[in-house]
């Protein structure tokens, strides 16, 4: 049965990150965590609407033409459904919403599917909820559904933003993250970002595991072990990352990640602390945390993943739980001895393991994405070497899952600044394919082989791709990605 802070509107699929926390709600609260009051639109809630819209009888028989998307975002409501919409929305107050999507065989919320912030009106409901059900049909969509075997289905989520208002106008998380309850070495980590991160967005956060916080204590503690990190929050930026260096002269003075989706309650200024809410956060004993992971991992039988947020309330955290799934045991530690020929090295890497590959297609230039297309539907397994141009959009080109959806690894070469985190710009879809993703690393003893990469370089399909087999090697834990060539 449902918990009663999760209320299902319509007796349909209702997507599997809203299914496991319709399961998992009652044992997390008994073991700690905060969840908030959630509505879940299940999938024959949008029935009337495809029908009336002559969209199809129902999400699943819609026909799906280029337009579907512009007419699902534009499509019409009936006054009994925005009434049912307000009635929803009526119990938050002024407190941002988010929408958000709940996929079919999709419990980690692969970013490829949408989630909106919202502000706390039907009308921007209303829209964001179109717009969340339109991402279910993009080309991108589709294929990776393909890719991934998911299956069909699909709910939506409405629930608050966890959060507290900050400084006189801010409204948002104190801290937030994502995490595994463990992995093949045993302990489990947590990523931790200021302000609101989550899953996708925070891969630029900083990795803290349970071992290093026995060692430090506190998480002022741990962020001072470093001579270049002498205060609370100050998590380095890279140099692609939106978060903003703290300074260290301002005590509890920290900067919130922001992004042009969610910049009307979270600002991109400076954002100081109470001193009370400062003191509680530079004392704050992770160990609490880390022990409520290891009781979500005895309560379901198998290791977490988990997106979670903080709010601190009379000095005290709340550990708020956003999303949680089943998953494996992450591998961490690969052996990379005896490599061969080295053509390649990677940092800021996801997916772990070996993978054999059989090209590698370079994709530098506009007309190199525009022949993509052709070279990715007569190949398949191979890597994917791109500029970083064509993930923020400064050449006028982009590239989409659906345009390279065959590639096994993704290599990008940085020669465009980011606004966020590289693989924040996939939305996630390349962890859930499979795919293993990593930065090409330019530090010295890591220069790319270019000569050898050159000698094997031909022109297929209008794109210059090396031929020739390659492997490459993955560790999330190691940050490292190498291919090496076989022949």
């Amino acid at each position: 049965m449902a918990d009663a802070e999760i209320e299902i509107i319509g007796t349909g699929n209702i997507g599997d990150k809203a299914r496991q926390l319709v399961e998992k709600t009652s044992k997390l609260r008994e073991i700690g965590f905060y969840t908030p009051r959630r509505v879940v639109l299940a999938e024959d809630f949008f029935d009337g609407f495809f029908q009336r819209n002559n969209l199809g009888n129902n999400l699943r028989e819609a026909e799906i033409t280029p337009d579907l998307e512009t007419k699902i975002s534009n499509g019409s409501l009936t006054r009994g459904e925005l009434e049912k919409l307000r009635r929803i929305t009526l119990p938050y107050g002024r407190v941002p919403l988010a929408v958000r999507s709940s996929a079919e065989g999709d419990s980690r919320g692969t970013g490829i599917y949408k989630s909106v912030f919202s502000e706390n009106n039907p009308s921007s409901i209303r829209k964001s909820v179109q717009e969340v059900l339109a991402s279910y049909f993009s080309k991108d969509a589709v294929a990776f559904r393909i890719d991934a075997k998911t299956g069909e289905g699909f709910g939506v989520i409405i629930e608050p933003i966890n959060g507290q208002n900050i400084g006189s106008l801010d409204f948002a998380p104190i801290l937030s993250g994502f995490g595994y309850t463990s992995t093949s070495r045993g302990e489990g980590y947590t990523a931790v970002v200021p302000g609101l991160g989550g899953g996708v967005d925070s891969r630029d956060a900083e990795i803290i595991f349970r071992s290093e916080i026995e060692k430090y204590k506190t998480l002022d503690g741990y962020l001072d072990r470093k001579s270049d990190e002498k205060h609370l929050l100050e998590l380095q930026p890279r140099r692609d990352s939106a978060l903003v260096e703290t300074y260290p002269d301002l005590v509890g003075k920290v900067f919130f990640y922001s992004s042009k989706d969610i910049s009307f309650f979270v600002d991109r200024g400076d954002i100081v602390l109470n001193d009370k809410t400062a003191l509680a956060l530079r004392e704050l004993n992770l160990l609490n945390f880390f022990g409520m992971m290891k009781k979500i991992e005895d309560a379901f039988g198998k290791p977490q993943y988990f997106e979670w947020s903080m709010t601190i309330e009379s000095q005290m955290p709340k550990f708020w739980i956003n999303q949680i799934a089943d998953t494996s045991k992450k591998l961490d530690l690969m052996d990379f001895s005896d490599l061969g020929e080295i053509l390649f090295n990677a940092h800021t890497v996801t997916g772990t393991g070996i993978r054999p590959c059989y090209k590698i297609a370079k994709c530098f230039q506009p007309a190199d994405c525009q022949s993509l297309w052709d070279f990715n539907e007569n190949n398949k397994n191979y890597v994917l070497l791109y500029s970083s141009i064509f993930t923020t959009g400064g050449s006028g080109e982009k590239l989409s899952y659906s345009q390279c959806r065959n590639a096994s690894v993704f290599l990008e070469l940085q020669d465009a600044s980011h606004t966020k985190h590289a693989i924040g710009h996939w939305g996630g879809e390349l962890e859930k394919a499979g795919k293993f993703f990593g930065v090409l690393d330019w530090e010295r003893g890591f220069e790319p082989n270019w000569e050898l990469f050159k000698s094997k370089v031909a022109i297929e399909h209008g794109i210059g791709a090396y031929r020739g087999k390659v492997n490459v090697i993955a560790s999330e834990r190691q940050n490292r990605m190498v291919i090496s060539a076989l022949d």
